[in-house]
């Protein structure tokens, strides 16, 4: 990965934690980092609530749980109570992932419209 794309990338990353961060000084709530997968590279800050509106307007699948979010989730902020905290080796596990998941949404953003989802 170019080391521009990856800086850009760790800034991104960085700022939707302090986001969640400060939604969560101020709720208490627990919120979640998402990858958005509309193909822009973007990430999105949601807490349970949020994600249940998103299911029932059906932009989230149905079947999505909320262990699919924690496993999908680049970053988490722990519960009302403290437990649940994100340890450091599991929060750069999910950083690299966060890496991951941008050069193959960079990769896919590159080949032709009608080859993106395998067609011919």
């Amino acid at each position: 990965m170019n080391i521009f794309i990856r800086l850009k990338a760790s800034l991104l990353l960085r700022e939707a934690i302090l986001k969640a961060e400060k939604a969560h000084r101020k709720t208490g709530e627990r919120y979640y980092v998402m990858p958005s997968y509309g193909g822009e590279g973007k990430l999105i800050v949601m807490d349970r609530y949020n994600f249940r509106q998103l299911k029932h307007k059906g932009y989230i699948t149905r079947n999505a749980r909320v262990c699919d979010m924690v496993n999908e989730a680049f970053y988490f902020t722990p519960y009302r109570n403290g437990d649940g905290r994100l340890a450091e080796k599991d929060r750069k596990d999910k950083a690299m992932r966060f890496f991951t998941w941008i050069e193959a949404d960079r990769k896919a953003r590159k080949k032709p419209k009608y080859r993106r989802y395998g067609k011919v």
